[in-house]
């Protein structure tokens, strides 16, 4: 058997030891420098590992690993290209997905990767339930993810086409995203209005399967709740996107894969006291977190960090720019014994970098992926991720 390189298997070692987390760290609370300027303040925690999102050149990742530091890179598939017809998989897009897979690796990298379940094949999405309803009966087409929070007779498909993935590419991965959302994130649907450019207040959990889930089938939002309808609604369109979340990591493990699994959590999130505000108002869109979209997307990252059943599970933000959102997820997982990680938005401007970078590290971060960003740009500020001594 052919011996695996030694650059490659201490990059894999490094990776393992990204999500191991003592018992005295796990008690211990997160502790962060409010208001401190992350220019000008380095941590002096263990410098998270880079990785990188997006597509380069192998030149580029060669001296992203070289001189960047980056040790870890995304590979990505989408459902709907490996199994364009119902049971029958397109064997060369597979082959060339393992083969990327085998390239990275040559070059130095671990592996994370997202196995694409959130874009769906045609055929999928043109069953009955397989797409999300709103309110107002108006199915979401505006984009390929399919209902498998409320279409659970699906989800055998999913879990068959995950079985195909790992049966092809192999299990050997830093990561696994989950999400299944839009971007792949862990969220509900959502539209914006063309007119005011904001999200509008639309509640996915109102397809046939939803309906007959629901404990408020009749109650839509915005009408009366004189029986505390939209507390109880708004408790049931939260918990099932948590227990969704649950269900993708358990698919992956039937699937096969026994590696660890990132969670990805967008945006800002809902906070202590959005609930009952939200409800005040019965959803009627009119609340802060409602204009935000938080609630309406489903956005409740403490109740689905703390619903979290697997051990082997990071917890994975998506605004790695925003402090506060980082640190919230950070101090979640720590509370619940699991490790973070972050990536860059697709907003991220260079400028910004060193502030991030800092900002990972004071969080005690495992890993910082850096999105679509010129590869001189990330090489030119990776110094910020490595230890220094607190001035």
């Amino acid at each position: 058997m052919k011996l695996i390189s030694t650059k490659i298997a201490a990059a894999a070692a490094a990776a393992f030891a990204l999500f191991s987390f003592t018992p005295a760290e796990a008690a211990s609370a997160a502790t962060t420098a409010a208001g401190t300027n992350a220019t000008d303040v380095m941590s002096t925690a263990a410098a998270p590992a880079l990785g990188i999102i997006g597509n380069y050149s192998d030149t580029d990742m060669s001296d992203l690993h070289r001189a960047g530091g980056a040790t870890d890179v995304l590979v990505e598939m989408a459902w709907a290209q490996a199994e364009p017809v119902r049971g029958q998989y397109n064997e060369a897009y597979l082959t060339s997905i393992a083969e990327r897979i085998s390239r990275l690796k040559a070059l130095g990298y671990t592996i994370s990767f997202n196995t694409g379940v959130h874009e769906a094949p045609a055929w999928l999405l043109k069953l009955p339930g397989a797409r999300y309803v709103d309110q107002y009966g108006q199915a979401y087409t505006d984009s390929s993810e399919p209902n498998l929070i409320f279409g659970t007779q699906y989800r055998i498909l999913a879990t068959r086409y995950l079985k195909k993935v790992f049966a092809k590419v192999g299990g050997d991965f830093s990561i696994v995203r989950v999400g299944g959302g839009h971007w792949g994130e862990l969220t509900y649907p959502f539209k914006l209005d063309p007119a005011t450019g904001k999200l509008r207040n639309l509640y996915y959990a109102f397809d046939i399967n939803a309906r007959k889930l629901s404990p408020t089938p009749n109650w839509k939002p915005g009408m009366p709740s004189t029986k505390g309808q939209a507390a109880k609604f708004l408790k049931f369109y939260l918990n099932s996107l948590a227990s969704y979340q649950n269900w993708q990591v358990a698919s992956l493990r039937s699937a096969g894969y026994k590696g660890t699994a990132a969670v990805l959590y967008p945006s800002y999130g809902m906070r202590a006291g959005d609930f009952e505000t939200a409800t005040a108002t019965n959803l009627s869109g009119t609340s802060s977190p409602e204009i935000n979209g938080e609630v309406q997307r489903g956005y409740d990252h403490a109740r689905q960090v703390n619903a979290l059943k697997d051990r082997n599970v990071v917890v994975y933000g998506t605004w790695a720019e925003n402090f506060d959102t980082v640190t919230d997820l950070a101090t979640l997982a720590k509370a619940k014994g699991l490790r973070a990680m972050a990536e860059t938005s697709h907003v991220c401007l260079p400028s910004q970098l060193p502030t991030v970078m800092n900002q990972a590290q004071e969080n005690n971060l495992a890993a910082l992926y850096i999105v679509r960003l010129g590869a001189t740009d990330i090489i030119g500020n990776a110094r910020y991720l490595s230890v220094s001594t607190r001035r």
